[in-house]
This record gives structure tokens, C-alpha cells and sequence, in this order.
């Protein structure tokens, strides 16, 4: 199989590192001379246009397969699955990644390399598509379809993300900032009603804080709040928090930097399952893999699917 790289580099993903790692990659690439296009992403949702016109111009083909290569954060991943499943094709071009992005938590579950010269190594050294499970939702009051690749989060996470990227030192202070911002979060979300769907439960929370379904353990660039989530099975989990006294906010934040005991509170719901149906009658900020989706209510129904990637993580640095 030979693989032709169309490449699609956000600069900007964080605070500029995106660029830094296409400058590393680029040289690399002309001295191997691997056949690839390139494209620069230059304002929100542009990546999303880019895929999708490659997957409207590229011909099925047995010899030769595809690989849509993204340079950036999680943000840009999104946004080029996104582009790639609004094309209707037999077969699936598959999506590689290096990380350049502040969070990168994607690549942090799949076990990539944070070196951009290893995790190329990664991409350009893959044999074949290996598929991973990505999270849809469909949003019934708006008819949204979108895919995502991290999680999608309601209340506390997706304000934190709301007020991170509103504020002007992001990246610059890095874990602070975000700390900050979380206390900011905290003091700005009120409980809201919620009603959690799953197989035969119907769950109602009158104050719920924070919904967050994932697709595999981090969130927040690193942040492991669902221990058991796995991008190769074909489930989701959805963690909800209740609106607790901010000393139970801390006891919480103690057990999860204990390593995931946090799960075992009683302020605490956790659902696994590949359907989920939540439904939020309040307006509240929501999030999908740190980009903010909206302002408003929400019937989200989730499920998952298999989607090839072109990345293989049994490669290591061999110093």
C-alpha cells in the first residue's frame, strides 16, 4: 500500500506550536520524499471545508490509499473527521495526526508521542488503517450531526473551556491559567436540570454541575477523569458531578489527583454504554472537544462508531 499525504496544519493550535511542528515535519518529509499536498487552516471551521473537499477529490482506488494528515490540536482533528464524514464514500480515508496543540489529549489516550519527529514516525511507518472508536451526537432542538473524537461536555467543563479561550494568556500560563479559570468556572455554574437516558435508566438530576460523555479517560489536556475509557472499544462513559459544597469540590479534586477514586463519591454518576440520550432544559454552555458548541438547551443523543486511523503507536523512540 502506498499512502499520498494531504496535509492540513492549524499554526495557531497552541499558541503557536502547531507551526513550530510543521517546521520540524516539513524538511523531513521532502528528504524522505513522501508525496504529499499541504494546506494551512486559517479560521475556525476551515479545516473542516479543507477535508471535506479532499474527500470529494479523491478517487477510490485499490493501489494507492489516502491518509489525511492533521497538524494541530484536538480542535483540528475535530473539524477534519467532521469535513471527512460529510462526504459519502465507500471507503473511509483514514486520518493521521501529530500533535501541536496545547491539550492534546487525544493523542495522550492513544499513547502518541509528544516528539513531533516520533509521532511523524508513527504516521509514516503505519502499514495500514486501524480503526478507533469516535463519539456522534445528534442534536434534536438545532439537528445537529457532529462527530468528536474527545468528549462533549455540559456546565463546569465546557465553561472552564469557555472562559480559557476568552482569556488572553492562554497558553502563556499553561496549568494556571486553566486553574484560574477553573475557580472562575466554579464560582459562574449552577446546578442544572438533567436527565440522563440510558437502556432502560431514566435518571433525573435536579442540580447537575457537570456532564462530560467521553470517549476515552482525559480531559482538560491531561486531566484523567474517566479511568476505564478506551478509544479501541465502542463505548462511551458519561461521568455527571452534582452540584456539591465547594469542600466537597475539593475533596473530589484530591481523589482525582489520587488517581481516579473519585468515581466511588456519592456526588458522583458514572454510565458506560455506546447509547446515551441526555437532556438539559436550561441553557447552559456545552463544549466537543474543546471547541464551545453553544449556549443553550440540549437533547443530545450519543452513540459511537469505528473510524480508520493511520497511526501506529508500537513505535518508539530507538535512541
Amino acid at each position: 500500500m502506498i499512502a499520498v499525504y494531504d496535509i492540513i496544519i492549524n499554526e495557531l493550535a497552541g499558541s503557536g506550536r502547531g507551526k513550530n511542528v510543521w517546521e520540524t515535519v516539513k524538511p523531513i518529509l521532502e528528504q524522505r520524499q513522501i508525496k504529499f499536498d499541504y494546506h494551512v487552516s486559517e479560521y475556525a471551521g476551515h479545516t473542516t471545508r479543507l477535508a471535506a473537499k479532499f474527500a470529494e477529490s479523491v478517487p477510490e482506488r485499490q493501489e494507492i490509499t489516502p491518509v489525511l494528515l492533521v497538524i494541530g490540536g484536538d480542535g483540528t482533528l475535530n473539524e477534519a473527521l467532521n469535513g471527512l464524514m460529510q462526504v459519502p464514500r465507500t471507503h473511509r480515508i483514514p486520518l493521521g495526526y501529530i500533535p501541536g496543540g496545547s491539550g492534546n489529549d487525544f493523542a495522550r489516550a492513544l499513547g502518541m508521542a509528544t516528539d513531533p519527529e516520533i509521532a511523524l514516525a508513527q504516521v509514516l511507518n503505519n502499514m495500514r488503517p486501524r480503526d478507533l472508536n469516535i463519539g456522534y451526537y445528534h442534536e434534536t432542538l438545532k439537528n445537529e450531526h457532529r462527530y468528536f473524537v474527545n468528549n462533549v461536555g455540559l456546565g463546569f467543563d465546557a465553561q472552564i473551556v469557555d472562559d480559557t479561550n476568552r482569556s488572553k494568556q492562554k497558553g502563556r500560563l499553561g496549568k494556571w491559567a486553566y486553574l484560574s479559570n477553573a475557580l472562575k468556572a466554579y464560582s459562574q455554574q449552577e446546578g442544572f436540570p438533567l436527565t440522563v437516558h440510558v437502556g432502560r435508566k431514566r435518571d433525573y438530576y435536579k442540580h447537575a454541575f457537570l456532564c462530560t460523555t467521553s470517549n476515552h479517560p482525559y480531559f482538560g489536556g491531561g486531566v484523567k477523569i474517566l479511568p476505564q475509557a478506551d478509544l479501541h472499544d465502542d463505548q462511551l462513559e458519561l461521568i455527571v458531578v452534582e452540584e456539591p459544597h465547594w469542600w466537597t469540590i475539593m475533596w473530589l479534586f484530591f481523589l482525582l489527583l489520587m488517581g481516579g477514586r473519585h468515581l466511588n463519591s456519592r456526588f458522583v454518576h458514572h454510565y458506560r454504554s455506546n447509547q446515551l440520550h441526555l437532556l438539559v432544559n436550561s441553557v447552559e454552555v456545552g463544549q466537543m472537544d474543546g471547541q464551545i458548541i453553544g449556549n443553550r438547551n440540549y437533547d443530545l443523543y450519543f452513540s459511537s462508531k469505528p473510524y480508520p486511523f493511520w497511526i501506529d503507536t508500537s513505535i518508539h523512540n530507538h535512541h
